[in-house]
């Protein structure tokens, strides 16, 4: 069985609640970027880690951690997160920072297909930025605009 670790993205999976069924689908039915590994010698997923968040005056050193962790329980490869892949601007970065402490390690980009792409980075956009339906906030409450759901909104 070849040892897999999942790097997925910090912001999609604490800030939007993300809980990569996708990617889990995917590996579980050998689809996506899984179908590499044949039936007679499925993957076996090590663990999951996040990338740590997007990279400020440190950069993107300190995903090489993050890898470490798995790289001491054996992985062989480390999927890259789809989401990861197609919206992150500091992939190449992370992979780079990657490649250099652990050249051995096969890295893959991405782990399952979207359905309609476009569609997945328009959502995305929306998500961070909440312009359909801006959330409340503190000052809501300050200047008394807060709007409270009651049992009677249902």
């Amino acid at each position: 069985m070849p040892k897999v670790g999942i790097l997925g993205c910090d912001v999609t999976t604490r800030e939007m609640d993300c809980v990569m069924i996708g990617c889990f689908g995917n590996l579980r039915g050998r689809q996506g970027m899984f179908e590499q590994y044949s039936e007679d010698d499925p993957p076996e997923l090590v663990g999951i880690i996040s990338c740590g968040g997007c990279p400020t005056a440190v950069g993107s050193d300190r995903v090489w951690q993050k890898v470490k962790a798995l790289k001491e329980y054996g992985i062989e490869a480390l999927h890259l997160t789809s989401c990861l892949v197609q919206v992150c601007p500091f992939t190449q970065e992370f992979v780079t920072t990657i490649r250099k402490e652990y050249p051995d390690l096969k890295i893959v980009e991405g782990t399952h297909p979207f359905h309609d792409l476009q569609a997945f980075k328009n959502g995305i956009k929306e998500l961070t930025s909440q312009r359909a339906v801006t959330p409340q906030k503190m000052n809501d409450i300050v200047f008394k605009r807060i709007k409270v759901h009651t049992d009677e909104d249902e």
